[in-house]
Protein backbone atom coordinates (compact mmCIF):
# COMPACT_ATOMS: atom_id res chain seq x y z
CA UNK A 1 0.00 0.00 0.00
CA UNK A 2 1.41 3.52 -0.91
CA UNK A 3 1.46 5.98 2.05
CA UNK A 4 -1.12 8.73 2.07
CA UNK A 5 0.87 11.71 1.29
CA UNK A 6 -2.14 13.70 0.02
CA UNK A 7 -3.34 16.95 1.62
CA UNK A 8 0.25 17.64 3.16
CA UNK A 9 1.30 21.47 2.18
CA UNK A 10 4.03 24.01 2.71
CA UNK A 11 3.61 26.68 4.63
CA UNK A 12 5.62 29.69 4.30
CA UNK A 13 6.46 31.93 6.94
CA UNK A 14 6.72 35.20 6.99
CA UNK A 15 10.46 35.80 6.71
CA UNK A 16 10.97 33.17 3.97
CA UNK A 17 7.62 35.03 2.06
CA UNK A 18 9.98 37.98 2.29
CA UNK A 19 12.67 36.53 0.47
CA UNK A 20 10.60 35.01 -2.18
CA UNK A 21 8.86 38.40 -2.77
CA UNK A 22 12.47 40.05 -3.02
CA UNK A 23 13.08 37.33 -5.90
CA UNK A 24 9.91 38.80 -7.72
CA UNK A 25 10.74 42.25 -7.40
CA UNK A 26 14.75 41.75 -9.14
CA UNK A 27 13.20 40.18 -11.62
CA UNK A 28 13.91 36.74 -10.77
CA UNK A 29 10.28 35.15 -11.61
CA UNK A 30 11.41 31.98 -12.56
CA UNK A 31 13.27 30.96 -9.94
CA UNK A 32 10.86 31.95 -7.39
CA UNK A 33 8.42 29.74 -8.91
CA UNK A 34 10.68 27.29 -9.09
CA UNK A 35 11.32 28.00 -5.62
CA UNK A 36 7.70 27.44 -4.72
CA UNK A 37 7.10 24.45 -6.84
CA UNK A 38 9.97 22.70 -5.02
CA UNK A 39 8.82 23.24 -1.59
CA UNK A 40 5.34 21.82 -2.63
CA UNK A 41 6.49 19.00 -3.97
CA UNK A 42 8.89 18.74 -0.77
CA UNK A 43 6.02 18.88 1.27
CA UNK A 44 4.14 15.82 -0.70
CA UNK A 45 7.62 13.81 0.04
CA UNK A 46 7.79 14.57 3.18
CA UNK A 47 4.24 13.50 3.62
CA UNK A 48 5.38 10.17 1.98
CA UNK A 49 8.44 10.05 4.26
CA UNK A 50 6.73 10.71 7.69
CA UNK A 51 3.50 7.83 6.75
CA UNK A 52 6.18 5.38 5.82
CA UNK A 53 8.68 5.89 8.64
CA UNK A 54 11.70 7.32 6.92
CA UNK A 55 13.88 10.08 7.68
CA UNK A 56 12.61 13.42 5.77
CA UNK A 57 15.20 14.96 3.05
CA UNK A 58 17.57 17.12 4.86
CA UNK A 59 20.11 17.40 7.57
CA UNK A 60 18.52 17.57 11.23
CA UNK A 61 19.26 19.64 13.83
CA UNK A 62 17.02 19.77 17.03
CA UNK A 63 16.49 23.54 18.77
CA UNK A 64 14.67 24.01 21.60
CA UNK A 65 12.70 20.60 21.00
CA UNK A 66 12.00 21.42 17.66
CA UNK A 67 13.62 19.73 14.62
CA UNK A 68 14.62 21.22 11.70
CA UNK A 69 15.72 20.23 8.39
CA UNK A 70 18.30 22.08 6.23
CA UNK A 71 18.06 21.60 2.69
CA UNK A 72 19.87 23.17 -0.15
CA UNK A 73 17.76 23.38 -3.67
CA UNK A 74 20.09 21.70 -5.83
CA UNK A 75 21.00 24.32 -9.09
CA UNK A 76 19.78 27.15 -7.50
CA UNK A 77 21.14 29.28 -4.80
CA UNK A 78 18.80 28.67 -2.39
CA UNK A 79 19.11 27.31 1.03
CA UNK A 80 15.86 26.80 3.64
CA UNK A 81 14.89 24.86 6.67
CA UNK A 82 12.01 23.24 7.69
CA UNK A 83 10.07 21.87 10.07
CA UNK A 84 7.38 18.98 10.19
CA UNK A 85 3.94 19.36 11.62
CA UNK A 86 2.43 15.69 10.80
CA UNK A 87 -0.79 16.60 12.99
CA UNK A 88 -1.59 19.57 10.43
CA UNK A 89 -0.23 17.77 7.66
CA UNK A 90 2.27 20.46 6.55
CA UNK A 91 6.08 21.70 6.33
CA UNK A 92 6.77 25.07 7.72
CA UNK A 93 9.80 27.08 5.77
CA UNK A 94 10.99 29.41 8.82
CA UNK A 95 14.27 30.64 6.84
CA UNK A 96 14.86 30.89 3.50
CA UNK A 97 18.65 32.26 1.90
CA UNK A 98 18.60 33.40 -1.18
CA UNK A 99 22.45 33.85 -2.70
CA UNK A 100 22.49 36.33 -5.24
CA UNK A 101 25.55 36.48 -7.34
CA UNK A 102 27.10 40.11 -7.84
Amino acid sequence: MQPDSTGWKAVIQITAAEVLNGMRDAGHIELRDSIIRFLRALAIEVGTTVTSGHPPPGLPMTIRGVTWYSVHVFNDPVFFNYSIYPEERQIRICDLIWVEAL
